[in-house]
């Protein structure tokens, strides 16, 4: 279960957008994102150096299913 309580869907799909900027994955539930995850990588790009994900529906409202 994610920290904002919900399970994930069993149907996702990822679909690969640019978000903030940063290349991201963008996890839907039918049209409705259910979350973005963003890699930070090292400026080499062989090391990952973070993971983040927003999972939070109201910071998730301005995300397209474009």
């Amino acid at each position: 279960m994610s920290s904002t309580g919900r399970r994930a869907p069993a149907n996702l799909d990822i679909r690969y957008r640019t978000v903030n900027g940063d290349p991201s994955a963008v996890l839907f539930d039918a049209d409705a994102p259910f979350a973005v995850m963003v890699l930070d990588l090292a400026p080499e790009g062989d090391l990952v150096r973070g993971v983040y994900t927003v999972t939070n529906p109201d910071k998730l409202a301005h995300v397209d299913d474009d």
